[in-house]
């Protein structure tokens, strides 16, 4: 007599280290944690310059500039402004010249990268032309703000350079 007795079958264990959803799990977390670490170092690295702590001075500031621009509006301020292709720049007043000839500020905004922003100081030469070499060749949209010394008005105006020909730059309110 024979007995047909069955016996279940083990399945075969298998060491974790050779399953692949564990590695593909494992591979997962991996990437989530180097891309938190890239993304901080990149944060770290490029801090971002448009954010304002104190925004209670920043619209105080933003008050007294307009001031400013309306002072310049009022006395019809305007300039001639040349660039020549050897980097030399040229102001000379349109209108409006104040009477002390004082020397002027004259600042170039990026409106993109604020590490490409420069000022120079420009002082009248002889013949009531402000002349300044400036420090590269400049390309694109640029802001220029024009002010005294004492900072009593400011002339605004975007421009896209390089130009060819006299540009002129009149007080323009742009609600900073």
């Amino acid at each position: 007599m024979t007995t047909n007795t069955t016996t279940p079958t083990n399945p075969v264990k298998t060491p974790w280290y050779k399953v692949s959803w564990v590695w593909y799990i494992i591979f997962m977390k991996f990437a989530v944690i180097t891309a938190c670490i890239v993304t901080a170092i990149l944060i770290y690295r490029n801090p971002i310059s448009m954010v304002v702590d104190d925004y209670y001075n920043e619209g105080r500031s933003i008050n007294l500039q307009l001031t400013r621009v309306a002072i310049a509006e009022e006395r019809n301020i305007s300039f001639y402004a040349n660039f020549s292709a050897t980097n030399n720049f040229e102001l000379t007043f349109r209108s409006g010249e104040p009477n002390d000839a004082s020397a002027l500020i004259v600042t170039f905004f990026h409106p993109t990268t604020h590490n490409n922003d420069f000022e120079l100081r420009m002082t009248r030469g002889a013949d009531g032309v402000y002349r300044q070499m400036l420090p590269r060749e400049l390309y694109g949209h640029w802001r220029v703000d024009i002010e005294p010394f004492d900072r009593e008005w400011r002339v605004s105006q975007n421009i896209h350079l390089p130009v060819s020909n006299t540009l002129t730059i009149l007080p323009v309110n742009y609600g900073i």
